[in-house]
């Protein structure tokens, strides 16, 4: 019997999570449930499936849970997250943004494995994070369906030798529309992703590219590499959802239906395989097309690698900037270009500095601070 404690129950990631561990109760235990702020749905947890631990991020929205089974303990506040990993075979980390990295950090750190599904952890601490990891011999299993195919195609071996990985992007919701179109769309029409169905925030980061960005270093991250190991294509179907290839020219895919049911199975399960209920892929008829990113029109990819390449805690500006500017623009506060300006504009202000813990948290609240400021709310 696994025991997994869930970071981000009531999000996409966390739901379809709790959905495989009721499909194979013989398997899997739910020890602990953390959520935002998400109060009915974590009471609505809490009561089915009766863990250890619970927290509730949001102090604020406690009187929102009445009940609560005998035998639970509920945690409020920050460092709920690190109760949660109490007594825990695997962390799965589904919480967005940069609060992902402090219980993340704090399981590697403890020797549970963690199924990541966050991805600023790794960019903006990914150096503490793997260190940690490998220090401590911990399994760190991506959930990004992008590196889980990759990991698949690796043979679930992160250290696989190969000559380089190639992640497919869907190109978001405004695939194919130029910059003058795009600047007059809102968030509402950004949230209408083609293929996937996720979170509001990352939903906004495929729009603008960013999401894809983000992904580049994570796989630089997770296996071991430059940027001159790893491509993004655009791949509108999303039937493959990434490759590798190796140094006799082949490359190997990993293909199915887009459902995130998959990488969230294989974190839990790996090397075996288990049915979720994901439906098939039939290929007869069906068309793959590929294409190089729009650069121009979609910025923010550029600044993601350029914010790497700095090093430091460049990636920590970058991610903390696009947290809190796609945030503004899904209050329709700022226009979908003003993401990309918030950014860069973050990242210029910011002076070399090594990336520590403390730093870290630190230059992410400073970068928030300025993105507030450069919009004057």
């Amino acid at each position: 019997m696994k025991r997994i404690a869930v970071l981000g129950s009531t999000g996409s990631i966390g739901r379809q999570a709790l959905e495989i561990v009721e499909k194979y109760p013989d398997r899997f235990k739910i020890s602990a449930l953390v959520a935002g702020s998400n109060a009915e749905l974590l009471e609505k947890q809490i009561n089915k499936f009766r863990p250890e631990i619970a927290g509730l991020y949001d102090a604020g929205k406690i009187a929102s849970i009445k009940e609560i089974p005998q035998g639970t303990t509920l945690y409020t506040g920050e460092n709920c997250t690190l109760h949660a990993l109490e007594n825990c075979d695997l962390a799965l980390i589904a919480i967005s943004g940069f609060a992902g990295l402090k219980p993340t950090l704090y399981a590697v750190k403890n020797g549970i494995d963690v199924a990541l599904a966050n991805k600023e952890a790794l960019v903006a601490g990914g150096e503490l994070v793997i260190a940690a990891a490998e220090e401590k011999g911990v399994n760190i299993i991506p959930v990004d369906s992008e590196h889980s195919a990759i990991f698949q195609c690796l043979g679930f071996d992160r250290k696989k030798k190969f000559k380089k990985l190639i992640i497919t992007a869907s190109g978001g919701a405004f695939r194919g529309r130029g910059r003058e179109e795009i600047e007059k769309l809102k968030a509402s029409d950004a949230l209408k992703h083609p293929n996937w169905d996720m979170g509001r925030k990352i939903t906004v980061d495929c729009a603008t590219l960013m999401n894809k960005g983000l992904e580049v270093i994570e796989a630089c991250r997770l296996f071991g590499v430059g940027l001159d190991k790893v491509k993004a294509i655009l791949h509108p179907e999303s039937v493959i959802h990434s490759m590798v290839e190796f140094d006799d020219g082949a490359i190997i895919a990993q293909m199915g239906y887009p459902s995130m049911k998959v990488p969230i199975s294989l974190a839990f399960t790996y090397p075996e395989r288990i049915d979720v209920g994901v439906q098939g892929l039939d290929l007869a008829g069906k068309s793959l097309n590929f294409g190089e990113i729009d650069r121009e029109t979609f910025p923010c990819f550029s600044l993601a690698l350029k914010a790497y390449e700095m090093g430091g805690i460049y990636p920590c500006v970058l991610s903390a900037a696009n947290e809190e500017a796609v945030s503004l623009y899904l209050q329709d506060k700022i226009g979908f270009y003003g993401i990309s300006d918030a950014v860069e504009y973050a990242v210029n202000k910011f002076g070399k500095a090594e990336a520590d813990e403390k730093t870290l948290y630190a230059v992410d609240f400073e970068a928030r601070r300025l993105i507030r400021e450069r919009f004057d709310i």
